[in-house]
């Protein structure tokens, strides 16, 4: 079975994605309530499931890797959300604020390289169990 060319690496791993995930999500809940920011201004976009590559099909592969594609640009829309933010009222923000900010881009960031390296590890997964 040939899998489809373009499913390579993407970033690399750091941390596990169930982990991170929690993490991000209070870590955000928090920050956001702390300094009354406005955490509901930029969408976070839902989490996506990664397929088993040990089990799944090939049209689960792609189906998932569609997936994966569309959460990483719904997370770059969020980025540049935050982006946005940064420079929102004309005011610079104030170091705390900036620190929040920083804090949610960056958590923003280690989820999709999680995400990456889960569904890389999946397709290498997928490419072991159809070898033949």
């Amino acid at each position: 079975m040939h899998f489809p060319s373009g499913l390579g690496i993407i970033m690399p791993e750091r941390y596990s994605w169930e982990n991170n995930m929690r993490a991000v999500a209070v870590t955000l809940a928090v920050l956001g309530s702390m300094l009354g920011l406005s955490a509901q201004a930029c969408d976070y976009p839902e989490a996506v499931n990664v397929p088993d590559g040990r089990t799944a099909t090939q049209d689960e592969m792609v189906s998932g890797q569609k997936q994966v594609k569309a959460y990483m640009a719904a997370m770059e829309e969020y980025l540049d959300c935050l982006d946005a933010e940064t420079n929102a009222g004309g005011e610079e923000p104030t170091d705390e604020e900036r620190k929040i900010l920083i804090s949610r881009h960056n958590a923003a960031v280690d989820e999709m390289e999680t995400l990456a390296a889960a569904f890389n590890e999946q397709v290498r997964a997928f490419k072991a169990a159809n070898s033949n």
